[in-house]
C-alpha cells in the first residue's frame, strides 16, 4: 500500500475514534487482523506454494508478509553441507554459522577453530565444526576464519542509534586480501565465495568501481547455481544505482527478484524505490521471461484493480505460475471493495456500526465494469490453450459471475470443468464456488432447497474438521492454514444468516451465526475467562427472543433433527451449552419471564454462574446489588463481598418472588413494586447491573436509535418507570410517593434523545428536555411540602434549574 494511503487510513480512523468517543467497556478484544479484514471465498492458498506469499494482495499492509519466501541462511547451510560431504548436517552448519552467541562465536574462533583442533564439549558433536578442524578440509577452515574475521566490517551495527562505522581502509585492505586468496584458491566453491567477500568489502567501503570490477571480472561469468551469485547480483544492482544507472539497477533487481527467493522482498523494495519508468528498464531485458518479471514486480506494487501486469505476464510467459498469483490478486481486490459492499447491504449490523459505504459504493460501481474485463481474460486462459491449467479460468469466471449475481453464467463455467482432472486445491475451490452459487440461486429456504445445499455443507464441514488440526505458529498463518474455516465463517454470517433473516426466520439465522463463530474460532489469551454468553456472536446476544433460542438449543443438543440441521450444527460443541442457556435466561429477563429465566440459568453450574463482568474487569473483584435504593447513578456502588450481591440467577429468583408477593399481598404491593422498579432500573444503561440484560455497554448507547427489543429497559427504563408509578399509585405515604416520582423522573431522563448528550451548555435539545422533565412538575405541585422534596432539590441540579426557571 502506498504510504499516503496508509496515512489517510490511519488519520481517518484516529479522527473517527476521537470525535465519536466510543468506548466498548466489555466487548473489547484483539485488534483487527490485517490478514483477515474482508470476506474472501477465492483463496490465494490454491497456489500450493509460498514463493510469492509476501506479494499476495493485502490492502492493510505494504507487504502481505515480511519474511522472504526462502531463507538465505538455510540455503547457504545446505550448500556447505553438500560441499563438505554426506557426514555434515545442514542444521549443524546453520547453528555454527548463524545461531551461536557472539561470545561463544569469538571464543570458538580464537581457541578452537584450528587444524586438528579440539572442539569445546558443547559443540564437539557439531558435524560442520568437526569437518572444519579435520586435516582434510583446512582450506574450508581458512575461508571460514577469514569470513568470521571480516564480519564486523560488513555487518549492520547492533545498536542503530549509536552505530560505529567500519574503517574503510581496513575494508579495502581485506577486500584486496580476499581477491588474492580467491586467485590462489583451487576449489571453485571457495573461490566464488572469496570473490563475493571482496566485492562486498569494496561495496561497503564505497569503492564502487572496484566492487564492480570484481563482479564483472570474476563473478558475472560464473556458471555456478550457488545462492552467492544472487547476493553478488544484488550488490551489483546497488552499485549501478549508486552510479546513477537507475534503469539498469532496476533491471538487475528484477533479476534478483525472479531468480533468488531469499532476496525477493529486498529486490522488490529496492526496485520500487528506484522508481524508474518501465520502458527504460525493459530495454535491458534479454528474454521474454525477464520482461515478464519486470511487469510482475511493477504489478505487485499496484494496489488498484488492473489487468496490466496480468496481461503482460501472460503475453511473455503464458505458462508462468505468476498468472495464478496475479489473477487471484485481482479477485481479492474485488472482494475487498466490490464484494464487501454487496455483502454489507444484506449484512446484520450491530447498533454501533459506523460503516460509511458512500465512498465504497462509488468504488464498487467502477469495479463492476472492471469485472467484465477480468472475465474476458479468464476466457483467454480457457480458450487459447497456452496456460497449463485452464480450469483456473473457468473457476475464476464462475466466481466473478457469482459476485455479479449471474448464477446461470456461473454454473455454466463450473460445468466446463467437469471433465478436467483438477488438483485437490482447485477441486476444493470449485466446491466452495458451487456452494455460493446454490445459496444465491435459492429464493426461499425450506426443506427442499436446504437439501440442495446439504452436499456442499457436508463437504465444507470436512474441510473445517481437517483445518482444526492445524496450529499456526504466528498470527499471519491463521488465515492461510484455516482458509476454508474462514470462508465457512463468512458464508454462514454474511450469506446464509441474512437470507434466513430476510424471510423472518430468526431462529435459523441465529443458528447460522452460531455456526459461523464455531467454524473459525481463534484462541486469545485473556487474563480471565469470559462469563457465559459474553463470547457469543453479537447477533445471538441482541436479536433472538426466548422462543428463537429454545429452537437453537433444541437443534444443537437433541438428536431429532434433519440431515441439514445436523450439518449446520456439526462442530457446535457441547461446551457452548452454558452460553446458550445464558442467552436464553437473559432473553427471559428482557421479557420479564422470571420463573422461566430461573429454569434457564439453573442449567449453568454454580461456579460459572458466579462469573460477572467485574470478576474480570480490573484487579479488584466487585459485585453489584441491583436492588439498592439510590438517588445517584454515579459513582456506581459495588461490593467486594459476593454474599451481598446477585448474579443473574439470583436476580431472576428475587424478581419472581417480588412478582408473586405483589400479586398475593396487595397491602404491601407498593413496596414490592418499588423494589422491582429498582431492579429494573439497575439493569438500565445508568444502572450498576446493566449486564443482566445487555452484553455490551457503550458510551454511544445513550444517543443511538432504540433498535433492540430490550431497549425499553436498557435505554429507556420505561418499565422501571411504570413500576415506580404503580408503586406510587398504591401508596398513601407522601414521602414514598415523592420518592417514586423522582425515580420516575430519572427513568424519563433516559428517554430523552437529542444532539450529543454531553454537549456543554443548556441550549441543546437534551439539556432543555432534562430541565423540563414532566415529573418535576409533579414534584413541585404535589410534594413541595415533603422532606424528600428538599432532598431532591439538594441532590439534583436539573431539578434546581427547573425550579429556578419557573421562578423567572
Amino acid at each position: 500500500m502506498p504510504t499516503l494511503k496508509k496515512l489517510i487510513i490511519f488519520s481517518v480512523s484516529l479522527i473517527a475514534c476521537f470525535f465519536i468517543g466510543i468506548i466498548i467497556d466489555l466487548a473489547c478484544g484483539p485488534e483487527a487482523d490485517p490478514y483477515d479484514y474482508y470476506a474472501s471465498f477465492f483463496h490465494n492458498t490454491i497456489l500450493g506454494n509460498d514463493n510469492y506469499k509476501p506479494f499476495y494482495f493485502n490492502g492493510y499492509q505494504f507487504l502481505n508478509s515480511d519474511e522472504e519466501p526462502a531463507n538465505q541462511a538455510e540455503i547457504n547451510s545446505a550448500e556447505w553441507a553438500v560441499f563438505l560431504g554426506a557426514d555434515v548436517k545442514a542444521t549443524d552448519v546453520n547453528k555454527a554459522m548463524y545461531k551461536l552467541e557472539s561470545k561463544v562465536d569469538s571464543a570458538l574462533l580464537l581457541k578452537y577453530l584450528k587444524p586438528n583442533g579440539k572442539l569445546p564439549d558443547s559443540l564437539y558433536k557439531n558435524t560442520f565444526l568437526k569437518a572444519l578442524v579435520s586435516g582434510e578440509r583446512n582450506r574450508a577452515l581458512y575461508y571460514y576464519r577469514f569470513v568470521k574475521g571480516i564480519e564486523p566490517l560488513v555487518s549492520v551495527p547492533v545498536n542503530a542509534w549509536n552505530p560505529k562505522s567500519a574503517d574503510p581502509q581496513l575494508q579495502i585492505a581485506k577486500a584486496s586480501e580476499a581477491v588474492k586468496r580467491a586467485n590462489a584458491e583451487r576449489i571453485s566453491f571457495l573461490k566464488l565465495r572469496y570473490y563475493y567477500q571482496a566485492q562486498r568489502l569494496y561495496h561497503y567501503a564505497g569503492e564502487i568501481s572496484k566492487a564492480n570490477h570484481v563482479y564483472e571480472t570474476y563473478i558475472a561469468g560464473s556458471k555456478s547455481k550457488s545462492s552467492i551469485i544472487g547476493l553478488a547480483l544484488a550488490l551489483k544492482a546497488g552499485e549501478e544505482w549508486s552510479l546513477k544507472n537507475s534503469a539498469k539497477a532496476a533491471y538487475l533487481f528484477s533479476k534478483v527478484f525472479a531468480l533468488y527467493p531469499d532476496r525477493r522482498i529486498q529486490a522488490y523494495i529496492n526496485f520500487n524505490n528506484i522508481n524508474e519508468r518501465s520502458r527504460n528498464i525493459l530495454k535491458f531485458a534479454k528474454s521474454n521471461n525477464e520482461k515478464a518479471f519486470v511487469y510482475a514486480i511493477i504489478g505487485f506494487h499496484t494496489q488498484s484493480v488492473s489487468t496490466t501486469a496480468l496481461e503482460q505476464v501472460y503475453k511473455y510467459q503464458p505458462r508462468s505460475p505468476l498468472i495464478q498469483v496475479f489473477l487471484i490478486r485481482e479477485i481479492n481486490k474485488l472482494e475487498e471493495n466490490y464484494l464487501s459492499v454487496k455483502l454489507d447491504k444484506n449484512a446484520i449490523h450491530d447498533p454501533y456500526s459506523f460503516i460509511n459505504t458512500v465512498g465504497q459504493d462509488s468504488i464498487a460501481r467502477k469495479q463492476k465494469v472492471y469485472i467484465k474485463t477480468l472475465k474476458v481474460f479468464c476466457n483467454k486462459l480457457v480458450t487459447q490453450g497456452r496456460y497449463p491449467e485452464p480450469a483456473l479460468g473457468n473457476l475464476a469466471y464462475a466466481y466473478l459471475s457469482w459476485m455479479t449475481d449471474d448464477n446461470s453464467a456461473g454454473f455454466k463455467a463450473l460445468d466446463k470443468t467437469n471433465g478436467d482432472k483438477l488438483n485437490p486445491r482447485l477441486y476444493d475451490q470449485k466446491q466452495l464456488i458451487r456452494l455460493l452459487l446454490i445459496s444465491q440461486k435459492i429464493k426461499s429456504f425450506n426443506s427442499v432447497s436446504e437439501n440442495e445445499l446439504l452436499p456442499s455443507l457436508t463437504w465444507l464441514n470436512k474441510k473445517i474438521k481437517v483445518e482444526r488440526q492445524y496450529k499456526a505458529s504466528v498470527w499471519s498463518d491463521n488465515k492461510s492454514l484455516k482458509s476454508y474455516s474462514a470462508s465457512a465463517r463468512d458464508f454462514y454470517a454474511l450469506v446464509l444468516a441474512p437470507a434466513y433473516l430476510k424471510q423472518k426466520d430468526t431462529a435459523m439465522a441465529a443458528l447460522a451465526m452460531l455456526k459461523s463463530q464455531q467454524s473459525y474460532t481463534l484462541s486469545y489469551n485473556y487474563d480471565k475467562p469470559w462469563p457465559p454468553g459474553f463470547n457469543m456472536p453479537d447477533f445471538l446476544q441482541r436479536i433472538p427472543h426466548s422462543h428463537d433460542l429454545l429452537k437453537v438449543i433444541n437443534w444443537c443438543h437433541h438428536s431429532r433433527t434433519t440431515y441439514y440441521l445436523k450439518a449446520v450444527t456439526a462442530g457446535v460443541t457441547d461446551s457452548i451449552k452454558y452460553d446458550l442457556y445464558d442467552l436464553l435466561g437473559t432473553a427471559y429477563l428482557r421479557e420479564h419471564k422470571y420463573n422461566s429465566a430461573v429454569n434457564a440459568f439453573k442449567h449453568i453450574p454454580l461456579k460459572k454462574r458466579k462469573l460477572v463482568p467485574s470478576d474480570w474487569w480490573g484487579d479488584i473483584t466487585l459485585y453489584s446489588n441491583p436492588f439498592l435504593d439510590r438517588l445517584h447513578d454515579y459513582p456506581k456502588v459495588f461490593s467486594s463481598n459476593p454474599s451481598r450481591a446477585f448474579n443473574k440467577l439470583q436476580f431472576a429468583i428475587k424478581m419472581a418472588q417480588l412478582q408473586k408477593l405483589a400479586h398475593n399481598n396487595p397491602k404491601k404491593a407498593a413496596g414490592y413494586y418499588y423494589t422491582m422498579a429498582n431492579g429494573l432500573y439497575s439493569t438500565s444503561y445508568n444502572g450498576n447491573s446493566w449486564y443482566y440484560i445487555s452484553y455490551t455497554w457503550n458510551s454511544y448507547d445513550a444517543d443511538r436509535k432504540r433498535t433492540e427489543y430490550y431497549d425499553g429497559d436498557f435505554l429507556n427504563a420505561s418499565n422501571a418507570e411504570k413500576y415506580y408509578l404503580k408503586a406510587r399509585s398504591l401508596s398513601k405515604n407522601a414521602e414514598f410517593k415523592a420518592r417514586c416520582t423522582f425515580m420516575a423522573a430519572k427513568c424519563k431522563q433516559q428517554q430523552f434523545i437529542g444532539d450529543w448528550k454531553y454537549r456543554v451548555g443548556a441550549d441543546g435539545e437534551y439539556n432543555r428536555n432534562v430541565r423540563n422533565n414532566p415529573y418535576f412538575v409533579n414534584l413541585r405541585k404535589d410534594y413541595a411540602r415533603t422532606a424528600f422534596y428538599k432532598t431532591a432539590v439538594n441532590e439534583c441540579s436539573y431539578f434546581r434549574d427547573f425550579i429556578a426557571g419557573k421562578k423567572k
